[in-house]
């Protein structure tokens, strides 16, 4: 555990007010310790990993007077919209999970299956559902202990979508796409094997998204 004596930040809210506060925290994630002064018992960032952390005891400064109001500032200008005073925040949150991940092996014993599975891991094999490994479960559990921690951080301009998203975005469509055959295959059953071309081509598009490729048009 690392105790860190925080300085007062020059720049923060609390220079606007004679009401201070001295806030006690402690970060769950690094365990690292620090004070610091606002004007009211308000979350911190640790100096350390730089989560966001909630202070566990925060007490009026000796001397501060609790019914002392700071001065009510007039705005800058009186036709400042609030579409103009809007800004942009990406809002995230964190959980704690487990992955687990099963497959089928046949050995002589625990540990020979053991080794195997850890030979394949290591191997990055383990995921390939072979039939001498078949992949029986992959799947993310919450751990339960109630980790789930926010963070809110302001950003100059919304930032394009991760890896994550794209690949969501891909598997979304190639759903789509398995949907959309199943159903043209049903009509043209219905129709006498006779199929509309543009049954298909509209699933053109959302298959070059699954594959991550360019939108192609799609001639008449």
């Amino acid at each position: 555990m690392k105790t860190i004596n925080q300085p007062s930040v020059g720049t923060t809210p609390a220079e606007n007010s004679t009401v201070r506060y001295l806030n006690q925290y402690r970060c769950a994630y690094c365990q690292t310790e620090w004070e610091d002064e606002w004007d009211c018992a308000c979350n911190d960032r640790c100096p350390d990993c730089n989560k966001e952390i909630e202070p566990y005891e925060s007490a009026l400064i000796e001397g501060e007077s609790a019914e002392t109001e700071s001065p009510v500032e007039e705005p800058a200008s009186a036709n400042v919209t609030a579409a103009a005073m809007n800004r942009f925040f990406v809002v995230s949150y964190e959980i704690d999970y487990v992955h687990r991940v099963s497959v089928g092996i046949t050995a002589e014993s625990h540990e020979a299956a053991q080794l195997i599975a850890e030979q394949a891991f290591n191997d990055a094999s383990i995921w390939d559902d072979t039939a001498a490994m078949p992949l029986l479960s992959d799947e993310y559990l919450e751990s339960g202990d109630e980790s789930l921690v926010w963070e809110c951080v302001a950003v100059e301009q919304r930032p394009e979508p991760d890896h994550s998203v794209r690949q969501l975005k891909k598997d979304q469509a190639a759903m789509q796409v398995c949907r959309g055959l199943v159903e043209a295959y049903q009509q043209g059953e219905a129709n006498a094997g006779s199929n509309e071309w543009n049954d298909l081509d509209q699933l053109i598009p959302l298959a070059l998204q699954a594959l991550g490729k360019p939108t192609l048009e799609i001639q008449p």
